[in-house]
C-alpha cells in the first residue's frame, strides 16, 4: 500500500509540473483573449493536482515511510515543505491575473493583455517551475538520509 501512495505522490507530481509547463507555454508574447480561458482551465487544474500533491503527501507522513518523527526532525524536510508553500503562494499572482484578463474581456474591453503582463506572469510561473524542479532532489536527499537513532 505504501508503494501505491508513493507512486500517486509522484505522480501527482509530475501531472503538477506538467500542468506549470502548460502554463508556461500558453502564456507567451502570443496569447490571444480567447486563449485565456483555456489558461484558467488549466490553472484550475494545476491547483487541484497542487491539491493532490499535498495529500498524497500527508498520507505518506502520517501513514507509511519512516514515521511522522523521522520527517519533523529532518530540516530537508521542512526546506521541501516551505519550497512547496512558496510554490502555493506565487500562484496567486497567476491566478489573480488570468481572473483579471477573464473578467476585461466579458466585459469588451480591448487591450487587456498587455505585454508587461504577459511577460511578468510567465516570470512567476517560471520561478515556480524552478522551485519544483528542486523539490524531487531533496525527495532523494531525505529519502537516502540514516533515520535518528531511537
Amino acid at each position: 500500500m505504501e508503494a501505491v501512495a508513493a507512486y500517486l505522490h509522484l505522480l501527482s507530481l509530475l501531472t503538477f509540473a506538467g500542468l506549470l509547463a502548460a502554463q508556461c507555454m500558453l502564456c507567451n508574447e502570443h496569447l490571444q483573449p480567447g486563449h485565456v480561458t483555456m489558461l484558467a482551465r488549466v490553472h484550475h487544474a494545476t491547483l487541484a493536482t497542487a491539491a493532490c500533491v499535498f495529500v498524497t503527501g500527508v498520507l505518506l507522513l502520517f501513514g507509511f515511510s519512516r514515521g511522522v518523527w523521522f520527517h519533523l526532525t529532518s530540516p530537508v524536510f521542512w526546506i521541501k515543505l516551505v519550497l512547496y508553500v512558496a510554490i502555493v503562494v506565487l500562484t496567486v499572482y497567476p491566478m489573480s491575473q488570468y481572473l483579471r484578463w477573464n473578467r476585461a474581456i466579458a466585459e469588451g474591453r480591448m487591450r487587456v493583455l498587455t505585454t508587461r503582463d504577459i511577460r511578468r506572469t510567465r516570470r512567476v510561473i517560471g520561478a515556480q517551475l524552478a522551485i519544483l524542479a528542486v523539490i524531487p532532489l531533496l525527495s532523494v536527499w531525505l529519502a537516502r538520509s540514516a533515520p535518528p537513532p531511537h
